[in-house]
């Protein structure tokens, strides 16, 4: 089947429907035809919402936190705010559902949940559902839909028990499908994933303060080294690398979208004593000096 790749970044409904996300809390997008991507070649896409998708036939083959991930029909994923993804390649018949929900909703919804195994998708974002399971699955959503829907107080309300209730049922069916059980014992799994989000939580919020593996192994209470095995197990890289990534890809989407910025300038927007250690660290993790790359993206 021949594939199509993936349009601006800016046509996506992630995107174009941002306003809307944010004003509603939760938006439910149908008839889905391809993955998010940025405008910039090699640039993953980071969305600031949480972000659940069915796929309900075609398939997307891209990156999730740098690793290697197809989505493809009657598959489930959760991507949580602040992870980049990357769309490589899309079919032409890829179709599916995606709700969006801000940060602000969220963050309420946080306490109110019960996610149990769902914090495996932090690692693993995506499992593919039997033909019974998708069927509740895609039932659950049109439930949802109409109540999102609804001109009505208890909009919210109901919304958040519906969640709740696609969120058991996603926990119970990830034990049970084809490939959704991990290959480390449930407690351990849910144990280090609940790691990695906490992690690359305090990363969104720290990274222009520190990007010293010790700093952050300090406020998960952990010692450097053991913090650093948990995260290799995890993530397949170190968390140096992990750190190192999540700032490139920061500095990237500055270099590319503020031409208004000097290098100097980036350097100390992203906590840097000076551009010179910046550029060294941004080399080291890209490849490439921030200078060659900027001039890269306005040839």
């Amino acid at each position: 089947m021949s594939t199509s790749h993936p349009t601006s970044n800016k046509t996506h409904p992630l995107v174009a429907f941002h306003e809307e996300i944010e004003k509603r809390g939760v938006l439910m997008i149908e008839d889905v035809k391809e993955i998010p991507s940025n405008d910039i070649p090699d640039l993953p896409f980071v969305s600031p919402h949480l972000v659940i998708g069915l796929c309900h036939q075609g398939y997307s083959i891209g990156e999730y936190d740098t690793k290697p991930i197809r989505f493809g029909a009657h598959d489930f994923s959760v991507v949580y705010p602040n992870h980049p993804i990357m769309a490589r390649e899309t079919s032409e018949d890829y179709r599916s559902t995606l709700i969006i929900i801000s940060s602000s909703f969220h963050n309420e919804l946080r306490p109110r949940l019960i996610y149990g195994g769902s914090l495996l998708f932090h690692s693993l974002p995506r499992f593919h559902l039997s033909e019974e399971h998708y069927h509740c699955v895609s039932d659950t959503l049109k439930l949802l839909k109409s109540v999102i829907n609804l001109d009505s107080p208890s909009r919210k309300g109901l919304t958040i028990g519906i969640l709740d209730i696609l969120t058991k049922l996603i926990d119970i069916f990830r034990q049970t499908d084809d490939d959704a059980a991990p290959h480390q014992p449930a407690t351990e799994a849910v144990g280090g994933s609940l790691l990695f989000k906490r992690f690359y939580d305090l990363l969104a919020l720290h990274h222009k303060e520190s990007r010293e593996v010790q700093y952050y192994a300090r406020l998960l209470c952990l010692s450097p080294k053991y913090f650093g095995s948990l995260i290799k197990k995890e993530m397949g890289i170190s968390a140096g690398q992990c750190i190192a990534n999540y700032i490139a890809i920061q500095a990237k989407t500055l270099l590319h979208y503020r031409p208004d910025l000097s290098i100097q300038q980036i350097s100390q927007h992203l906590g840097f004593d000076d551009s010179t250690s910046f550029s060294r660290y941004f080399t080291s993790a890209a490849g490439i000096s921030p200078k060659k790359y900027r001039e890269q993206q306005h040839i």
